[in-house]
């Protein structure tokens, strides 16, 4: 039996064929049948992977920041947008990236200030830089007086500000010009007792002077010079005058030892054992 035939012969047979109707027609159907059929199959399969899924993916933008989430995994390049089955992880992007050229601010340290310091310092050096080793380097003055010498001073006040300014003539402890000029010229430290209120009649000054031995010598010769009685006193040498009117008393009052030299210049004032008091307290622990 021949293909062509092979429908005839069913119809024959008392069999009826599916469809009714020409050929043409019948392959038409066929064809209907089977888009239906695939068809109902992507519905099934559309449902199965949403049920699995939970939704479908959505979409991801273009910096990579995932809008779902899925069950599986997936990658993908480009810099548009794409879809995926799987959860996508991106590193956040920085707000601000430093440019090449930027640099880290820097903080400048503050410069410490200066102690102010005590009245007859120096503001800029220490005295008793100049010192050679061994040689006291009293910093401040009251390191030159026991506090009952300070309590025997009475009212008079170490350093009062008016005494500071050179003009006032309470910078040195001798009246004579040659000696000024030394003190001025060497490393020292000037000590003022005087009225806090200003200028009078009474008063002491001091000043401790950094010296060579030559230095030394040539200070003690103009002191004899000068008429002062020099004589030996506590490892060094002392030379002393002093004048008496009906005003009062004043004189000077000199000591040289091991590379000090003490100048002293006293009017109405001086308590007894003044010059001792500072040698003691300088050399106390030489």
């Amino acid at each position: 039996m021949s293909p062509e035939n092979a429908a005839e012969n069913e119809s024959a047979a008392g069999h009826s064929s599916p469809v009714g109707g020409p050929p043409a027609a019948r392959r038409r159907a066929w064809i209907g049948l089977a888009a239906f059929a695939s068809a109902l199959l992507i519905v099934l399969v559309v449902a199965l992977v949403w049920r699995v899924g939970e939704g479908f993916p959505r979409a991801v933008d273009a910096t990579g920041t995932a809008n779902g989430t899925g069950s599986g995994t997936g990658t993908g390049t480009g810099t548009g947008t794409g879809t995926g089955t799987g959860t996508a992880t991106v590193p956040p992007t920085p707000t601000k990236t430093p440019g090449a050229t930027e640099s880290p601010a820097t903080v400048t340290p503050t410069q410490a200030p200066t102690a102010n310091p005590e009245p007859g310092q120096s503001a800029t050096a220490a005295p008793g830089q100049a010192a050679a080793p061994g040689v006291p380097r009293p910093a401040t003055c009251t390191q030159l007086y026991t506090p009952e010498m300070i309590h025997a001073l009475g009212d008079l006040t170490l350093n009062p500000e008016w005494s500071q300014d050179q003009d006032n003539g309470v910078a040195h402890g001798t009246d004579d010009s040659e000696l000024r000029a030394q003190i001025d010229a060497l490393d020292h430290l000037t000590c003022v007792w005087a009225s806090p209120y200003g200028g009078s009649d009474t008063g002491i000054i001091t000043n401790v002077v950094w010296v060579t031995p030559e230095q030394s010598a040539a200070v003690e010769a103009r002191l004899v010079a000068k008429g002062l009685e020099c004589f030996n006193q506590s490892e060094g040498r002392r030379c002393v005058i002093q004048t008496n009117t009906v005003d009062g008393a004043f004189g000077e009052s000199h000591f040289l030892r091991n590379g000090i030299w003490l100048a002293t210049k006293y009017t109405n004032a001086g308590p007894l054992g003044y010059t001792q008091n500072i040698i003691d307290n300088l050399w106390m622990g030489v």
